[in-house]
């Protein structure tokens, strides 16, 4: 709604700066998550299992899955600007370029050069790859046209 109200209202400088903070917030919130994934691992998978044997095991996969996480912060931000500011063929596009056109090809190709880790590794694949492209998609669709002024918009919106 932060992002959607000041578009609308053609508060640009706000709209920046709710970006720039919205990014700021994803990107230590997945640094905190990465963190505790990697500090505390064995607390994690005992929560849903007590088997020794299933949680050493579970701490690898663990740790392949999320080694890339905080890119998933750049395709949530980039995302979320394009839904909020009525882009959503490009949020579904980012959405399903991530999960159906990297996860599911990764999915049945690393496997095949790396065993059963190579289906772990398809996620933090997918997270540098869709989380940049998104990202830099938003900054240059988005961040660069908007005006440095608030105000009446130029051109720089015309094509929402």
């Amino acid at each position: 709604p932060v992002l959607s109200f000041n578009y609308g209202a053609m508060k640009y400088r706000r709209l920046r700066s709710a970006i720039a903070i919205l990014t700021g917030l994803c990107i230590g919130y997945s640094l905190m998550i990465w963190g505790m994934i990697l500090l505390f691992p064995a607390f994690f998978t005992r929560l849903f299992s007590s088997d020794e044997v299933l949680c050493q095991t579970a701490v690898t996969g663990l740790h392949v899955y999320f080694f890339a996480f905080v890119f998933q912060a750049l395709q949530f931000s980039g995302q979320t600007v394009f839904k909020s500011l009525g882009k959503r063929s490009q949020a579904i596009f980012f959405s399903l370029f991530r999960k159906v056109i990297l996860v599911v090809p990764l999915t049945l190709l690393l496997p095949r050069e790396f065993g059963v880790l190579g289906v772990f590794a398809a996620e933090p694949v997918s997270n540098v790859i869709g989380g940049i492209a998104c990202y830099v998609t938003m900054y240059f669709t988005v961040w660069r046209k908007l005006p440095t002024r608030d105000g009446t918009c130029r051109n720089a919106c015309a094509d929402s």
